[in-house]
């Protein structure tokens, strides 16, 4: 797929996700209230799994499933073709790329990725550089460190009404990931075991 081709995708989505909404007033609600109700909505989530596409920083487009504990654990299951499976938890990405393969740990612990899908998650943990609303769809962004854009993500929701529906996540080399959810479905209970990379 040339790049030309991945850019068309990208701007279709962004595009597709900034339609109106019909059937809401969302002129009477502000941004700082819309943020806090976007932090309660993630706070209330729980046990979740979905389908997200991922854009990196090169143009290369993925796929796949995920999941959530609703306590912080999040799972990423890529698309067959690719074995790679993806842990976020207790302040680490576990990263494993073959289903014999080793298991590749990064430090997480200042941004906040790493609280995302919790109870713990809150917004005054983090530095909120800016909020900002366009047609149906509100962003915030949360930054680890105030002049600093690295380790920090773009939440964005709909608006007025939050429900997930993107992040850019910049981490601490500087590298942009976008991910878009979709088909977010809540579930009971997961058992812990099913976020350990074994």
């Amino acid at each position: 797929m040339t790049s030309k081709i991945k850019k068309l995708i990208l701007v279709l989505l962004l595009f597709f996700f900034s339609l109106p909404v019909f059937g809401g007033e969302g002129g009477s609600i502000s941004s700082k209230e819309w943020s806090k109700s976007f932090e309660s909505y993630l706070y209330n989530l729980g046990p979740v799994s979905g389908k997200f596409s991922q854009l990196d920083q090169f143009g290369k487009i993925s796929k796949g499933s995920f999941w959530s504990d609703g306590k912080g654990s999040i799972k990423f299951n890529y698309l067959p073709n690719s074995n790679l499976v993806m842990v976020i938890k207790d302040g680490l990405i576990s990263v494993k790329e073959m289903k014999d393969g080793p298991i590749s740990q990064y430090s997480i612990k200042d941004s906040p990725i790493s609280s995302l899908f919790s109870d713990n998650f809150k917004l005054e943990n983090f530095i909120i550089n800016k909020i900002m609303i366009e047609g149906n769809i509100g962003t915030i962004e949360l930054r680890a460190k105030k002049n600093s854009s690295r380790n920090s993500i773009f939440l964005s929701g709909d608006f007025p009404y939050p429900k997930l529906r993107q992040w850019k996540l910049i981490d601490t080399q500087n590298n942009e990931t976008l991910v878009f959810f979709s088909s977010i479905e809540k579930f009971d209970f997961f058992d812990e075991s099913f976020f350990n990379l074994e």
